[in-house]
């Protein structure tokens, strides 16, 4: 097999053939490299670059040209070297964004590569990225998509709440308002590493909370802090008719409330009992047990979550999205069409099948494509 290390890429910013692009559209537009045939069956790649750049805001203003430009060329010769038996020709790139690019590359040859978690992690995947300092997202068009122009649709979104669309773990502010957060905070941190079982952890940390004033959702709600992007990210997925929806291994007063904030369509989340004043407790408090009634949200619950969803609206799985940070969520992600592991732990970037580091979720919106009552300028290159 071909390699890609030591001087096979251009730098960025060196002279020579792989710079040839010489006229670049404004922010939103697109270019067309040609139009192939579709009347034959082909395999279309969406490739996302998300340059570390953006990672700065402030510098966002002095963009005027993208300089990714080398990178989305290059691609091509990184694709020959992950599938060699086929050969992709780039259809068309577009700027969504300062500092996101995305293209489309297509073939007609076979190319069964379906699972792009096993090649992202390839040496010379990772050498790619680096030597631009780009997050790179290859996203394989199912093949019953009838035109090459769109993106993939997405008609169901699942997320993670805690450290995902907010940015604390809940279970480690309650242990704080009784004085054993660093032991929970440690048990929250093996568990979202993968290095013990899920619901025997959360039982055991949740018996850290008897005592906790039932009046601590209320505390709660006054410091959680919703991550950066989360609200234009719902807002944006709901302007595309994308039914969303939190399954979480916290617990139901904060998912609910998280749910009005962000006007998901649904939270599922762990139940806890609640015990009225006692000698030792002279007000209402937590129990320090899950109430029995109800399921714990293990991972095997978040897939069951999104089979479910998907199938009580006739969405096919190639038609989802599952965002989460902790190997919890690992199953879902998997499962979904597409899994994207945010801002995550080591183990989970490097076992889900996507994943992206930012500051911002609404970054995620660029994966998507536009509303669909959007239209985007296209500017072909002849």
């Amino acid at each position: 097999m071909a390699s890609l290390t030591g001087n096979a890429l251009p730098r960025p910013g060196s002279a020579g053939e792989n710079e040839f692009v010489d006229f670049i559209p404004p922010i939103g537009q697109t270019l067309m490299d040609g139009a192939p045939s579709f009347e034959e069956p082909y395999v279309k790649l969406i490739v996302t670059y998300f340059e570390n750049a953006r990672h700065t805001p402030g510098n966002v203003q002095d963009r005027s040209l993208p300089s990714i430009t080398p990178a989305f060329e290059n691609f091509k010769r990184l694709l020959k070297v992950l599938a060699p038996t086929s050969t992709f020709n780039r259809y068309s790139t577009h700027f969504p964004a300062p500092y996101i690019t995305q293209s489309i590359y297509m073939t007609h040859e076979p190319f069964q590569q379906e699972d792009w978690s096993a090649l992202r992690h390839t040496s010379d995947f990772k050498d790619f990225e680096n030597l631009y300092e780009i997050e790179v997202i290859v996203d394989q068009y199912p093949n019953t998509t009838p035109t090459p122009t769109l993106n993939r649709p997405l008609k169901l979104a699942l997320f993670d709440m805690d450290s995902t669309l907010i940015d604390q773990e809940v279970i480690d502010e309650l242990a704080r308002s009784v004085g054993v957060s660093d032991a929970v905070s440690a048990i929250t941190a093996r568990a979202m590493n993968g290095d013990i079982d899920f619901a025997t952890s959360l039982k055991e940390r949740v018996g850290m909370l008897r005592g906790v004033k039932t009046t601590v959702w209320e505390d709660l709600r006054k410091t959680i802090t919703i991550a950066e992007g989360a609200r234009e990210l719902i807002a944006g997925l709901k302007k595309r008719g994308v039914y969303t929806a939190v399954a979480s291994g916290g617990f139901m007063p904060m998912a609910e409330w998280l749910k009005g904030e962000l006007g998901l369509d649904i939270a599922v989340a762990n139940h806890l009992l609640v015990e009225e004043p006692t000698e030792k407790f002279s007000y209402p408090h937590l129990s320090g047990l899950l109430d029995p009634s109800y399921p714990i949200v293990t991972p095997e619950l978040k897939r069951e979550t999104l089979l479910a969803l998907a199938a009580a609206r006739s969405i096919p799985m190639h038609e989802t999205l599952a965002v989460g940070d902790g190997s919890n969520d690992l199953l879902m992600l998997g499962t979904a069409g597409r899994g994207i592991a945010w801002r995550a732990k080591e183990k989970v970037q490097v076992a889900a099948p996507m994943r992206l580091n930012g500051e911002s979720l609404a970054d995620l919106l660029h994966l998507f494509g536009p509303e669909e009552s959007s239209v985007r300028d296209e500017v072909r290159l002849d």
